[in-house]
């Protein structure tokens, strides 16, 4: 699972014109980005696991996270 999501991570931060490759994320931003990724899909079962994701780096490029 944590496969999938890093590479949907990848794909949603390129949107933002963000290359993890290039520039990742520290530690600290990884595991907080994953644990509220799993929290909101827990919470919210019935989302698709893209759209959890897209929510989640939307709310961290905002400040909102």
């Amino acid at each position: 699972m944590q496969h999938f999501i890093e590479k949907k991570l990848q794909k949603a931060f390129a949107q933002y014109g963000r290359d993890l490759e290039v520039d990742p994320l520290t530690e600290e931003e990884h595991h907080a980005l994953y644990q509220t990724i799993m929290a909101e899909k827990k919470a919210n079962e019935s989302c698709e696991w893209f759209e959890v994701i897209e929510d989640t780096v939307y709310d961290y490029i905002t400040n909102k996270m």
